[in-house]
């Protein structure tokens, strides 16, 4: 099959809004897009954009990437608090299936526009291109502020008058040019967090099939209850508590994948009390339910 170009049309709902380049009319700039926490999407093919980076700006969840790197697909997990980035050509997929539950801001940018890149001049707007083309990694950690930045950026662009999309414009271009000053996550582990919370992660990986609580997590952390909770926020983007259901539903669609195992089975292996409360968790973290997901694998 013949790998194509993808570019999402304009869409504007509680869930997804995709503001296309023909709305908002800004040079340089693709689509602009925010999905909230309740949106699910279907698997996006193996594709590519030609002269363009496109940046994924995750605000809670986890989102997976697959970028196809001398033959082989690469995964990529990107949590809350952290950006991917892909390059002009690439080629790049979410997978075979739906995401997970996650709020994003993404944004494309054509940098063949170099001259009015942005509305800035010449000299800047050359210089902003030089420096997002020439970023050498894929995932980077965020803060606070660059999503504060990317959320206000969005709002004007997407929803203002012809003053606040140049406002807009402006918290844009500063989201932008604080990417090269941006932490890489490292590849080899896609994760970046201190050596106690790695404990807790850790702890989740081993326990994976009981009940955890955050109190356990804390005491493997070595920090107390509340300051483990804004540490662990801090350092892997969400919760805690997110972090655990996140981890057991990739578990169960692991097992949902390479079992014949019953779904209740499979709800008692990982520590829930039923298999109706473990469908529900299942159906709310995934946006679908675990006996659609294993049809939808096997056929």
């Amino acid at each position: 099959m013949q790998e194509k170009e993808i570019f999402d049309d304009y869409c504007w709902n509680e869930h997804k809004k995709i503001v296309t380049a023909d709305h908002h009319r800004i040079s340089g700039l693709k689509n602009l897009s925010h999905f909230s926490p309740y949106a699910t999407g279907a698997p996006v093919p193996l594709h590519y954009h030609s002269d363009i980076i496109e940046i994924h700006f995750l605000v809670k969840g986890q989102r997976d990437t697959q970028i196809m790197k001398n033959g082989v697909l690469n995964s990529y997990r990107v949590t809350g608090n952290e950006c991917f980035i892909t390059f002009p050509y690439e080629l790049h997929s979410t997978g075979k299936f739906a995401q997970n539950r996650c709020e994003f801001y993404a944004l494309q940018l054509n940098l063949k526009a170099h001259d009015n890149f942005l509305g800035l001049n010449k000299e800047y707007s050359n210089a902003l291109c030089r420096k997002l083309l020439a970023l050498e990694q894929h995932h980077y950690r965020i803060g606070t502020s660059q999503i504060s930045l990317m959320r206000t950026a969005f709002n004007l662009i997407a929803m203002g008058s012809e003053a606040d999309t140049m406002a807009g414009v402006q918290y844009l271009t500063c989201v932008l040019s604080s990417l090269p000053y941006l932490s890489p996550v490292m590849e080899c582990t896609n994760r970046h967090v201190d050596t106690p919370m790695r404990f807790a992660l850790q702890y989740v990986e081993d326990h994976i099939a009981l009940p955890i609580t955050l109190q356990e997590l804390a005491d493997a952390s070595g920090y107390s209850l509340s300051r483990f909770k804004a540490k662990f926020k801090e350092e892997i983007g969400i919760t805690p508590a997110e972090y655990i259901t996140l981890q057991k539903m990739d578990r169960a669609q692991m097992l949902l994948k390479t079992t014949e195992d019953s779904i209740t089975d499979i709800a008692y292996d990982l520590g829930f009390s039923s298999g109706n409360y473990f469908c529900s968790v299942f159906k709310k973290t995934l946006g679908y339910s675990p006996s659609s997901y294993r049809k939808s694998f096997a056929k």
